[in-house]
């Protein structure tokens, strides 16, 4: 499937806005102002503590589920984001990217990618540390084709939706954080755990000579987690 330039992105985004206008301002329909409201808790809830913060974040999706049942703009948009992932899907290899090492613009191991099938790659290759967000796809990390540095080296991930695996050297102790509000976490020979908007920490192989290690840390909204040693 072709990509979308940035000028076609912005003209669906605002199209889709416009579709929402028309209702709002030609339908007499004020559930749009539901919608509003529950963007305006979740940011608000944002700052409160992780307690409090679950109130929110339920009030805010019932609040935006109302007017999506009830906005006729808002199903015709959710059910053309369902119907362009699942094309995506359908057509699985337009999902995965080249991941260009060379050349004189340092793009990382993976990159930030709104919908993307990435991983390291399956040679040996040099080490840099992993900083990436996007929406959907799945990644694999494999650090045994490659020699960490003797300091700490960081993966931090933000997903959407998605699979995460992590395969590590034996020797290399590790510190992993994993939060997500539903997804499954295997860690090791742990058994599968599932998780429902929480965190999980765990660390493992330590303790060790202070000079090599990693840090994970992994954010998602729906989507599991693996991470192995080979």
């Amino acid at each position: 499937m072709k990509e979308l330039t940035t000028n076609r992105q912005a003209l669906i985004f605002w199209s889709a806005l416009l579709l929402v206008f028309v209702e709002v301002a030609f339908f007499r329909n004020g559930s749009v102002f539901l919608v509003l409201l529950g963007i305006g808790i979740l940011y608000y809830a944002m700052n409160k503590a992780p307690q409090t913060r679950k109130i929110y974040v339920w009030t805010s999706v019932i609040l935006i589920g109302i007017s999506v049942l009830s906005m006729w703009s808002l199903r015709l948009i959710i059910f053309s984001i369902a119907m362009y992932l699942l094309v995506r899907l359908w057509k699985g290899e337009d999902w995965q990217q080249d991941l260009p090492l060379g050349g004189t613009v340092d793009k990382g191991l993976i990159q930030n990618r709104f919908f993307a099938a990435q991983s390291t790659p399956i040679e040996a290759y040099e080490w840099k540390d992993i900083h990436v967000q996007g929406f959907a796809g799945d990644l694999l990390i494999d650090a045994t084709q490659t020699v960490l540095p003797k300091k700490t080296s960081f993966v931090s991930i933000r997903q959407g939706f998605g699979k995460v695996k992590i395969i590590l050297p034996y020797e290399v102790p590790v510190r992993i954080y994993y939060n997500t509000l539903l997804g499954d976490a295997r860690f090791f020979t742990s058994t599968k755990q599932r998780v429902w908007n929480g965190a999980v920490h765990t660390d493992n192989g330590y303790p060790s000579d202070g000079r090599t290690e990693m840090i994970i840390t992994i954010t998602t909204w729906m989507g599991d987690v693996e991470v192995i040693r080979r």
